[in-house]
């Protein structure tokens, strides 16, 4: 192994890893702790070991970027983000700080600004909110465990204005004893609304469980149940 002669890599002392001077996880190092070497070699010599994140040995990989807008919705602020693969990540404002931490320990860069994905699923929303539409064709770039995205593609099933209780998932997905794992794969699905988490309820008929608050919670299954009822949907 060659490592990377011609980069400066950074160690820390006190964990003894060793980074690429780009790295997002070597940001949060105090300077005082930072020391300077020529190459991996000298840095393992040193009794350090490279960064999972960064791979300092390995070949310098592009950062992936995250576009991240806004969308003002009659239920308050939704923030969207989006790979080049499709939308990532629908979550209320208030998410945002955790979205955002999340991403920088994976080394994604964010990008304020539309996007294809941005603007499309922005456009589904519309329709959504003004009861024009029931399913949402958007790409969606998910990313959890396997475990996770099991569920969240059960959670698509669920048909629009339909309720199904964390045991009814749990026993679709064949593990009648995981509600409880399903119920945090619920609380992690990181594209609301389009992954209709809000359609999951407690097993007794109540609302319960929603990151983005109960409140938003009845409103979305009210506005579904208008919309299949024929009622007109107030306009925003």
């Amino acid at each position: 192994m060659t490592g990377t002669n011609n980069t400066t890599i950074v160690g820390c002392r006190t964990t003894k890893i060793y980074c690429r001077t780009d790295c997002s996880a070597g940001r949060h190092m105090k300077p005082e702790n930072g020391v300077f070497f020529e190459s991996s070699e000298e840095a393992r010599a040193s009794g350090y070991r490279p960064c999972k994140i960064c791979k300092p040995d390995g070949p310098r990989i592009v950062p992936e970027t995250f576009f991240l807008s806004r969308y003002h919705s009659p239920l308050g602020t939704y923030i969207l983000a989006s790979s080049q693969r499709g939308v990532t990540c629908v979550e209320t404002e208030d998410k945002v700080p955790a979205c955002l931490a999340r991403w920088e320990r994976d080394g994604i860069q964010v990008k304020d600004g539309s996007s294809e994905y941005n603007d499309a699923v922005a456009g589904e929303l519309d329709d959504y909110f003004a009861g024009r539409l029931r399913e949402f064709t958007v790409l969606l770039d998910l990313r959890g465990t396997p475990f996770q995205r099991r569920v969240w593609e059960l959670l698509r099933d669920i048909p629009y204005g339909e309720m199904r209780s964390y045991s009814q998932i749990a026993h679709a997905l064949g593990r009648p004893t995981a509600v409880r794992a399903v119920g945090g794969a619920n609380a992690r699905n990181p594209v609301s609304i389009i992954v209709p988490c809000h359609r999951v309820i407690g097993s007794d008929g109540k609302l319960v469980g929603y990151g983005g608050g109960l409140g938003r919670k009845d409103a979305l299954l009210k506005l579904e149940a208008r919309v299949l009822q024929g009622s007109p949907i107030e306009q925003r």
